[in-house]
């Protein structure tokens, strides 16, 4: 009997104490869980592995970062550190990656309604800006059928019309151009012969005066371009006879100006700079005074090309720089001007009277020589389209 109740008491005694190593055991693990549920962690330690997330432009490395940290009593600093960065993605216009940041809060968190909200934002930015980028996509895509049909009507219309030709402007863009068109050109000419050329000389000096009459002709030609348009004045004249007193002399003239102006400022303005020559034949200089043959630099202005109409109106003004190697000469300088009077203009050309004004002004230490000089010709242009 009594060692049935001792073996009684044993076996109580053993499952008491199993009964307590168990329940300290089951303490023990709630602890250690809440322990570790409690602990903090290093903030910015993971304030910048999410920074290097965003700078990488990875959801999954945001994700990873957001997981290691989900069980922590601070998570949800991690949570609105993300927001924070994903707010500023949005403000730079990265709408795709903030988008896919939000995504990541929801996923590890679907009770994070800012983070729900800010999705809900993005999304709608997101397919607004699709939508503008599709409607300009479509917006291009018929401007290009729009003159995709424009042009094969152009097409159309020539193969079915008049005989085309194509031509290259100076630009370098091609040009179609019928028949009756076939005189386009880029260039600009005038050709003239003076039928009279009469001169009055005037000398200070000597107080001698006459009057000559010669003949002339000249060739103008201008090519423009995008940036430049280029030019030359080309003239030379002979005047031989000597009508009333004056005394029996030759003068002649030549010159040859290249011309510069530049299109995107006026391009009828020119700056003018070549050669001229002022010839003189004479045995009685001693009485007329005239300067004897001057050749010289020039450098001037003028305006060309002047159309009013059919009319062409042209004007310069040249200065000699030669004067300094003369030493009865201190300044000398030339002005003047003409206008072509069409009479005839056809597809090609045009036919007119050319009406040209010059003066000549020789200035000396005893006085000046005045030559003015008066042009009636006959001049012929193209016809530019």
């Amino acid at each position: 009997m009594s060692a049935k109740l001792a073996e009684k008491r044993v076996f109580a005694m053993k499952r008491s104490c199993i009964s307590k190593i168990i329940l300290a055991f089951v303490f023990l693990c709630g602890m250690t869980q809440f322990s570790l549920f409690a602990q903090g962690f290093d903030i910015a330690k993971a304030y910048q592995q999410i920074d290097d997330a965003f700078a990488h432009n990875s959801a999954e490395d945001l994700a990873a970062v957001l997981k290691t940290y989900a069980q922590t009593r601070d998570y949800y600093l991690c949570e609105s550190y993300t927001l924070k960065k994903t707010r500023q993605f949005i403000i730079q216009n990265k709408l795709d990656f903030a988008r896919a940041a939000a995504l990541v809060v929801i996923d590890n968190n679907i009770d994070n309604f800012d983070a729900v909200d800010l999705y809900s934002y993005i999304d709608k930015a997101v397919l607004a800006k699709e939508a503008e980028r599709q409607a300009e996509e479509n917006k291009r895509l018929l401007e290009i059928e729009r003159k995709a049909a424009a042009d094969a009507r152009v097409k159309q219309k020539i193969q079915t019309g008049d005989t085309y030709h194509s031509v290259t402007t100076s630009s370098g863009k091609t040009v179609f151009i019928n028949e009756k068109q076939v005189s386009y050109s880029p260039y600009t000419w005038t050709f003239k012969i003076g039928l009279a050329d009469v001169l009055f000389q005037k000398n200070s000096a000597t107080d001698y005066s006459s009057i000559k009459y010669g003949i002339s002709a000249g060739f103008d030609l201008l090519y423009p371009t995008d940036v430049f348009v280029f030019g030359a004045d080309t003239y030379a004249d002979v005047l031989l006879l000597t009508m009333g007193s004056g005394e029996e002399e030759i003068l002649t003239s030549i010159r040859f100006i290249p011309q510069l102006a530049f299109s995107s400022l006026c391009r009828y303005a020119f700056l003018r700079m070549g050669f001229a020559c002022y010839g003189l034949s004479s045995t009685v200089r001693d009485i007329t005074g005239s300067v004897s043959t001057f050749a010289t630099p020039v450098v001037g202005l003028g305006l060309n090309n002047i159309s009013i109409g059919n009319t062409s109106l042209a004007v310069h003004y040249d200065y000699c720089l030669g004067y300094f190697a003369y030493d009865d000469v201190t300044s000398a300088m030339e002005m003047g001007g003409n206008v072509l009077l069409p009479l005839n203009v056809n597809e090609r050309t045009k036919i007119g009277i050319e009406l040209g004004v010059s003066d000549l002004l020789f200035m000396k230490d005893d006085g000046m020589e005045n030559r003015t000089k008066v042009t009636f010709a006959i001049g012929v242009g193209n016809v530019v389209k």
